[in-house]
């Protein structure tokens, strides 16, 4: 007797919409049973990696604007000079943008310049702790929260002047604004972990260093004694608090310059949204793949093989220079086919991301990390514009005696250094290079020809007083040129800058030419 038997399609179809909607099910029940805590953990990992990051920005903040201080101290030898006080104290300001005012002091707490000059302190004696601690100590000094004679909370940073018979003469020092804009607050405010995360800095007693909100500045947090002792003894760490009725996660991290800890804070609402986000999204995926397989498994009941077969023939004619993306073309609708096509996408994202790895380290020089000539192109193509950009070409004097004389391992030491050297002389918009041997090239966007000649000039004299580990002294000829944001320009200025080193060198070495209409040798300061 003849019985109606059921489809292939139908049951292929009903069972998988059936096992997609079980199975789906309990993926959103362990979601709401064990997702939660897995996402407030990673949240708070996530938190206390970002503290440490910012702990790190903070930190080489700090020691670049001790740094900027200690060598505006050693331009001043007198405080009779007023004139120069205020120019550099307005230098160390605008310059480096480290600080929102800059004052030096005397040794009997009196100011003698400021910069801005609109805050109209000098003459004025400073009576803060701060400005007592910088006198009595004679040493660096990063001060604690305080509110300065122009009535803002600030910290203050010092450094103390000597003549050159090492007496004291005060201190030359910085204020950071705490609860207006400064660079601190620029560097802190503007992260990019999520936007419900709140960064404050923190004292080990709970005093609120810095805060996004400044009504917070100033105030402190009620933090226990075991949790003040461990962050006192530890680098970073976790922690939760209550505040204002929100569970808070907290993940901290030292500042080894000061002793303060960068708090990174999310709250609880933060895991309930992106679990909620989770579930949403789930409810869609769900949505989708069963009204997607409802309709393409009764076609393809009997096509098991195809998903297999189109990758095979992907493997085959494409192989690993396809793209990762293609492989989603295929409908791997059960799970060994599935595998494979996963197995694939992996194979040709890690294919890919090695291949971005050489393309980085093709731009770039492997000892010194500069850009090569490569690398040099991709940036000066990121700054092409109709302005005026300046070449400067610099040349290691004698650089064959120094390995053939100390061996080429201080050959690569000296390279390294002068590189950091350069980069440390230019702007951060500038384009610092090694295009082989001992030549660097500097790019230098919107700057005259004059200024370029000056900044290689002052790189020159840098050189000649430096010393190298291993080497000693040496000295470097530069070759200078500009070029405007035509087509082929920038080939013309560099054989132009080549031309001017060439030059500098056949006057002697350690000099720097400029290629203009008519050729200038800037003369050593040896030769006055």
């Amino acid at each position: 007797m003849f019985q109606q038997k059921i489809h292939l399609r139908l049951l292929l179809t009903s069972l998988t919409a059936g096992g997609i909607i079980v199975t789906c099910l309990l993926l959103m029940g362990a979601l709401f049973l064990f997702q939660k805590s897995s996402i407030e953990e990673s949240l708070i990992e996530s938190n206390i990696a970002y503290a440490q990051k910012l702990a790190d920005t903070t930190d080489r903040y700090l020691r670049t604007a001790q740094q900027e201080l200690a060598w505006s101290a050693s331009q001043i030898k007198t405080l009779s000079d007023v004139i120069h006080l205020a120019r550099e104290s307005d230098r160390l300001r605008l310059q480096s943008g480290f600080f929102n005012t800059v004052v030096v002091v005397n040794r009997d707490a009196v100011i003698a310049a400021t910069s801005p000059e609109s805050i109209k302190l000098v003459g004025v004696r400073l009576n803060s702790v701060a400005s007592r601690q910088s006198i009595d100590t004679k040493k660096p000094f990063i001060s604690p929260p305080f509110t300065s004679a122009t009535g803002n909370y600030v910290i203050f940073i010092s450094q103390p002047l000597f003549t050159p018979e090492g007496n004291y003469l005060g201190y030359i020092g910085g204020t950071i604004y705490l609860k207006k804009q400064s660079m601190l607050s620029d560097i802190l405010s503007q992260h990019f972990l999520n936007r419900e995360a709140v960064v404050s800095i923190v004292s080990n007693e709970g005093l609120i260093i810095f805060s996004h909100d400044p009504s917070k500045t100033g105030e402190r947090m009620d933090l226990p004694a075991s949790l003040q002792k461990r962050l006192a003894e530890t680098q970073n760490g976790r922690f939760s608090t209550e505040s204002d009725g929100h569970k808070l996660l907290i993940g901290y991290a030292n500042l080894r310059t000061t002793g303060w800890n960068i708090f990174m804070a999310g709250t609880t609402e933060t895991v309930s949204a992106i679990l909620m986000h989770s579930v949403r999204n789930t409810v869609w995926f769900i949505i989708g793949i069963l009204a997607l397989t409802s309709g393409v498994m009764a076609l393809l009941a009997g096509r098991i093989a195809l998903p297999l077969e189109r990758l095979a023939a992907m493997v085959r004619e494409g192989g690993s220079s396809a793209s990762a993306e293609s492989v989603r073309g295929v409908k791997a609708w059960y799970y060994e086919a599935d595998c494979l096509a996963e197995a694939v996408r992996d194979h040709r994202r890690a294919v890919s991301g090695h291949i971005a790895v050489m393309n980085d380290e093709a731009m770039t020089d492997p000892l010194t990390g500069l850009y090569n000539r490569r690398g040099f192109n991709m940036m000066a193509d990121r700054v092409r514009d109709s302005s005026e950009q300046c070449i400067i070409a610099i040349d290691i004097d004698h650089f064959k005696n120094i390995n053939d004389t100390f061996g080429h391992d201080a050959g690569d030491v000296v390279l390294v250094s002068l590189a950091a050297l350069l980069i440390e002389a230019c702007r951060p918009t500038d384009t610092v290079s090694r295009f082989g041997g001992e030549e660097f090239i500097l790019l230098l966007p919107r700057m005259s020809l004059s200024d370029g000649a000056a900044t290689a000039e002052r790189i020159r004299l840098a050189v000649s007083a430096a010393h190298f580990p291993g080497v000693g002294q040496m000295t470097v000829s530069a070759g200078v040129a500009v070029f405007g944001g035509q087509d082929g320009a920038r080939d013309d200025g560099l054989r132009r800058a080549d031309e001017a080193l060439y030059q500098a060198k056949r006057a002697g070495r350690n000099h720097v030419s400029v290629n203009d209409t008519s050729t200038v040798i800037i003369p050593s300061s040896e030769e006055g």
